[in-house]
């Protein structure tokens, strides 16, 4: 019933091509957080989250972002900044990006989404993302442009904004390759439980 309710709301109160987009994503999260992870998995999420943290605050006052799709067409220059989050939001929360959001805390009420024109990702309005960093994909905060590392560089920081992306990316990928071989046995387990039977009644 109250999802019944969230999902009217959505389409209330959002663009149909936003209110779509949410309504998967916010089914996609809660069938992940019914998914039975593995034991290792909600402490890499966490490390992920944690390591976000590292990432975003060595890009604290970046000026990079606020103006980077001047003259650029639609969806990337509706909005003044943001061309990097003017992607599919199913692409920019794939698998294993909303999975590792889901075992570090996030839920459906995180994901609050702009009432604006919708132009890209669900979760970008007119003055940037509206997400909490801790509720964003990785790829999101892992994202480096030219521009914004010029910017970095001449702060005197890409060295430390390097380091702490490839230990991002290195906590990324070992999550991925956990959840995946969890999925995997997830996905046999029936199959082989089924040849078992029939060696069973032969």
């Amino acid at each position: 019933m109250l999802i019944a309710v969230e999902r009217l709301l959505i389409k209330l109160r959002q663009p149909r091509s936003r209110a779509g987009e949410l309504i998967e994503l916010h089914a996609r999260l809660r069938a992940e957080l019914r998914s039975g992870p593995d034991a290792e998995e909600p402490g890499l999420a966490r490390a992920i989250r944690d390591q976000k943290r590292a990432v975003s605050s060595l890009l604290a006052g970046v000026a990079s972002c606020r103006s980077c799709t001047a003259g650029q067409p639609f969806p990337v220059g509706h909005f003044a900044g943001g061309a990097c989050c003017a992607g599919n939001t199913a692409d920019l929360f794939d698998d294993n990006e909303l999975a590792a959001l889901a075992h570090a805390g996030t839920r459906p009420g995180d994901l609050t989404a702009p009432r604006t024109d919708h132009a890209g990702c669900a979760f970008r309005g007119e003055t940037g993302c509206t997400l909490e960093l801790d509720h964003r994909p990785a790829r999101c905060i892992h994202y480096v442009c030219d521009t914004l590392r010029r910017e970095v560089h001449t702060r005197g920081q890409l060295d430390d904004l390097e380091r702490e992306l490839g230990e991002l990316d290195r906590r990324v990928q070992r999550f991925r390759v956990v959840r995946g071989a969890r999925t995997d046995r997830q996905v046999l387990a029936p199959l082989v439980d089924a040849i078992a039977a029939a060696q069973r009644n032969r």
